[in-house]
Formats: structure tokens, C-alpha cells, sequence
């Protein structure tokens, strides 16, 4: 962005007291003429540079400048690392002696350093880091920074605060460049095993009595009768060679449904508030479970109780679109835009639907949310007969309203499956009756992932080394 479009507000009391240095140069001027004397003359010529010097630098040094800055990707695994390219231009011929650019993340992310050819990964999380540049004459300069993707969300990068003085550092000037750069860190994606599931059949050997729907135009082959058999499924010809009725089969017109339901809240009483390490350990597991899904080859979709963000509160300012940043307010729900609480995605195969999901995932707000049986009520589509259901909550959300409603699925014909986070020794408070159970960890579990990630200890977080099934 080129500040010659933004306004650059000056402090015009300080350039008015600045005016004596002006008056003292002219005095001391009309002295050297009367008194005759060249050093008056050469004292006043110095005055007058101290006092028109500083001032030229605080007008003109933050203007005809380009700022800009750029990801090498938006969308980022769990883990990876992004580089940030920041370029400065000067387009004057006045030069830049010293030049500050000081840039917000929100949320913080951590620095890859480059030391001794080799990157170090740094401590500390950074919401806001500055540099200083030396820009000459008509130079353009880009420098570039790496930051590790360890934070699920949408990290914001920007705005821009530049500053910058004179040779003498006596006047300082800054101005704020609304330029940002929006990077999307998918949830950490699990191997299945890594979570405690069997290689095999990870989720039993329960299927439901009415898996697919079938298409009566694609006849795949003929079986024995059974009685509750729809009459126009008897196969006459082959059951007259076979001596006994036979039923005709067809091939399923779809692929089978997998529905992720994810519960993203839950509330910790030792803290007495919602955990927000559980609550992102739940959503990995969720988006682990629909990878292997897609992965698979099922038509997987999701639906969750949380809302999306969909950006951040904006005010408008004098010919621009500025975003209000602030730091301390970002943690705080009033200001970003959020959707309505009850996400979905539809059911999908595709290749797009990794990013689909994920991307969806990513984007959640756990801290705004409603109750998943409103979820489960006012979305009936997303419960198809015959489909497949992974619940995804935290053992302390489940409730018996909850339960109610997935073993009627489950007498509907769906199979249904509870994959429950949180900590050892950590009870149900309701019966689950023969609800398919799986504990998959709490906080522990979740910090060694992390720990492992910032490690690089695992080679290829997201895939399974061995292949599953559901059935």
C-alpha cells in the first residue's frame, strides 16, 4: 500500500515552537551582516539546518513509501511453517536513516530464527514484532520471517506501524499502514492408532440393519430370500432354477454417510470455565476422524454446536477501511464477527471436501455455541438413514438429553459411536446403555502431541501407517 493515500496526522503545536530555531537563524543572520563577522554568519547557517533538518525528515520521511507484505500460504497444516515477506519501498529522494516497522499477530504465533544455518525454534510466542530499516534513495527492501503453524484459527497478520526520525532523532513520526495478511491453521490432524483405535475395525464390527440406499436400476446379483424382504425383490426365474426363492440384489446408488457431530464446548470444574486445551484436543479428534473418513472413501460430513468466525469488528475511517486491532479485545467474543451457533457441511467424497471440513474447523469459535440436541433437532437432513454417527465430545459435556437422541438414532438404523475426551478417572454422569464407547485421552494426551510437533520428533502428523474400516 502506498502511504500517499493515508493520512498523516503532524503535531502542528510542536512545528510552531519549532519556529524559534527559524527566528534565532534570521536574527543572528542580520547580525553577521552588521557586525561583519563570517563566524555569526556560520553560526546562524547551523541554526537554521538543526532547525529545518528535523522538520523536513518529520514531513516528508513517512510519505512516497510502499508497504507490503505477503504469505507464501494461507491455509497451513498443523506443524508447518509459513514465511512472512515484508517489502518496503522508498520512492523519494530523501533517505531513511532510521525507519521502525512494527507488526501485530493476532492470535500470537512462535519465530523460526535462523541461526548458524540452521532454524531455531524460539520460546515464545509473539503477538507483535518490530525491525528496524535503513532505506536509501529509490531502494527497495524485503525481509522475511518464518513463523510455526501451532495455534488452530485464523491468524491475522497487520496492521503495519511504521516510525520513523530524523538524523538527529529529535522528531519521530509514525503512521499505521491497514495492510494484513490472513493465514488459516487447519486443527492438528491424528493418526487413529496414535489415539488408541485398533487397526482394524476401529469402531467394532457394528453395522446398521439399512447401510445404503440402493438403486433398483443397477442389479448386482441374487441371494436367498429373507423374510422381511420386499415381495418385488423375489427373483421368480432364479428361484425356479434353484428350487427355493431367491432375492435380487442391486449395487448402493451412493457411497455410505459418515457424520462427524462434534460438541465443542466443555467445562472443566477444577477451573470453572470452558478448557480451551481439551476443547482444542476435541477438535483435532474430530478433524482426524474426518480425514480417515474421506480417506476411506465415505461420504463424510460434519455438524457441530459452535459459530464460525468470520472476521473481526470493523470501523471505517476517512477514505479507507481500517480494522480496529487490539490485542487485549481480540480474546473478547463482542468483537469478531461470528455466525450463527450450529455449523454443518453437507455430505461429500471429493477432494474438496479435505479442505471443506477443515477449513470449517479451523474457522470454529468454541466459546459461542448452543446446545448440540438443538443441533441434532433442526437438522434432520444431516441424519440420514442407514448412516454412520461418530459423536465428539468431551466426557463432561455428555449429557442424558444427548444420549436420548443418539440411541433413537441408533433404533432408526444408524450406527452410532461416542468418541469421548478428557481425563483419566473422569466419569459419565449419565447411562450410556449399549452405546459403542471410546475414551481417546484428555489435556496429557494433547500436550504430547504438541510437544512432539514443536520436536519434529514425528515425521508426517496426519496420516495412519495402517489402513482402518469401519465395517
Amino acid at each position: 500500500m502506498n502511504t500517499d493515500l493515508l493520512t498523516i496526522e503532524h503535531d502542528q503545536e510542536l512545528l510552531k515552537k519549532r519556529r524559534m530555531w527559524y527566528l534565532l537563524a534570521l536574527a543572528l543572520l542580520l547580525l553577521s551582516v552588521l557586525a561583519q563577522q563570517p563566524i555569526i554568519l556560520f553560526v546562524a547557517l547551523c541554526i537554521a539546518i538543526i532547525g529545518a533538518v528535523p522538520n523536513i525528515w518529520y514531513l516528508l520521511a513517512l510519505r512516497h513509501l510502499v508497504v507490503r507484505q505477503r504469505l507464501d500460504q494461507q491455509h497451513l497444516f498443523f506443524g508447518e511453517i509459513v514465511k512472512l515477506s515484508v517489502t518496503v519501498e522508498n520512492r523519494k529522494w530523501l533517505p531513511l536513516t532510521w525507519l521502525e516497522v512494527e507488526n501485530t499477530i493476532s492470535p500470537p504465533l512462535q519465530v523460526v530464527k535462523k541461526q548458524n544455518r540452521t532454524l531455531r525454534l524460539q520460546k515464545t510466542d509473539y503477538d507483535m514484532f518490530t525491525h528496524t530499516w535503513l532505506l536509501w534513495s529509490f531502494q527497495r527492501v524485503t525481509r522475511h520471517y518464518r513463523f510455526l503453524g501451532k495455534a488452530r484459527g485464523l491468524h491475522t497478520f497487520g496492521p503495519l506501524r511504521l516510525r520513523s526520525s530524523d538524523p538527529l532523532g529529535w522528531l519521530e513520526c509514525e503512521i499505521t499502514v491497514p495492510t494484513s495478511e490472513v493465514l488459516v491453521i487447519y486443527p492438528l490432524i491424528i493418526p487413529l492408532e496414535s489415539l488408541g483405535f485398533a487397526s482394524l475395525h476401529p469402531f467394532g464390527d457394528y453395522t446398521s440393519r439399512r447401510r445404503l440406499v440402493e438403486d433398483p436400476l443397477r442389479f448386482a446379483g441374487v441371494r436367498d430370500y429373507q423374510i422381511d424382504d420386499d415381495p418385488r425383490r423375489i427373483h421368480w426365474k432364479a428361484s425356479a432354477r434353484a428350487g427355493h426363492l431367491q432375492s435380487k440384489m442391486y449395487e448402493p446408488s451412493s457411497l455410505h454417510r459418515l457424520l462427524v457431530l462434534l460438541d465443542g464446548w466443555n467445562f472443566a470444574r477444577d477451573l470453572r470455565k470452558a478448557d480451551p486445551e481439551l476443547q482444542e484436543f476435541t477438535l483435532s479428534v474430530a478433524a482426524s476422524l474426518a480425514v480417515w473418513a474421506l480417506q476411506e472413501g465415505y461420504m463424510t460430513g460434519l455438524l457441530t454446536n459452535c459459530a464460525l468466525i468470520t472476521g473481526l469488528i470493523e470501523k471505517t475511517g476517512k477514505g479507507t477501511q481500517q480494522i480496529e486491532w487490539d490485542d487485549r479485545k481480540i480474546t473478547e467474543l463482542e468483537h469478531l464477527k461470528l455466525s450463527s451457533p450450529g455449523v454443518s457441511v453437507p455430505f461429500a467424497a471429493d477432494h474438496a471436501q479435505y479442505e471443506q471440513i477443515l477449513t470449517t474447523l479451523a474457522h470454529l469459535e468454541p466459546r459461542s455455541n448452543t446446545t448440540i440436541e438443538y443441533c441434532i433437532d433442526t437438522r434432520e437432513d444431516m441424519f440420514p438413514q442407514g448412516s454412520t454417527i461418530l459423536m465428539v465430545s468431551a466426557a463432561t459435556s455428555l449429557n442424558a438429553e444427548t444420549v436420548e437422541r443418539l440411541l433413537d438414532m441408533q433404533v432408526r438404523g444408524s450406527a452410532v459411536y461416542l468418541i469421548l475426551t478428557g481425563e483419566p478417572g473422569v466419569e459419565v454422569e449419565t447411562n450410556l446403555y449399549d452405546l459403542a464407547v471410546y475414551y481417546v485421552g484428555g489435556k496429557e494426551r494433547w500436550r504430547e502431541l504438541i510437544k512432539a510437533v514443536n520436536n519434529s520428533t514425528e515425521e508426517a502428523l496426519g496420516t495412519g501407517s495402517i489402513p482402518l474400516q469401519l465395517d
